[in-house]
């Protein structure tokens, strides 16, 4: 896939994946363009750092990222993946789950549903 297709298909992602969380968290999701994402994360989403990445292969970088861009602004990661014909899935880190059982973040990571990720983000942000 040439870098553009590339990039096209990385957009595409981020606009089916911003729609879908404002549907299901009910609250206006923004994609994060030009300046304002430059070194940050790709769609806004109070408390969370949302990376986005629709590959057919899921990268170990990928989470990486997600945990430097949460650092750098103070919000918990999350990581949205879909490879085609599939349906997104969310990686967090486990203390954003549970953070008595897990203590410490950035040990632990787990995988959900996007509608189980939504409802975690609505409690946290409760």
């Amino acid at each position: 896939m040439t870098g553009r297709m590339s990039r096209d298909k990385g957009a595409r992602g981020e606009r089916e994946l911003a729609g879908l969380l404002a549907e299901r968290l009910g609250i206006s999701i923004q994609r994060r363009l030009g300046a304002a994402r430059d070194g940050g994360h790709d769609i806004d989403v109070p408390g969370w750092a949302v990376e986005s990445k629709r590959t057919e292969v899921f990268a170990e970088a990928y989470w990486r990222q997600a945990q430097q861009q949460a650092e750098v602004t103070g919000c918990r990661p999350v990581l949205f993946w879909r490879a085609s014909r599939r349906p997104w899935v969310a990686y967090v880190d486990l203390h954003d789950v549970s953070p008595a059982a897990f203590p410490v973040r950035g040990r632990h990571r787990c995988t959900m549903t996007m509608d189980d990720w939504c409802q975690l983000a609505r409690e946290v942000a409760a």
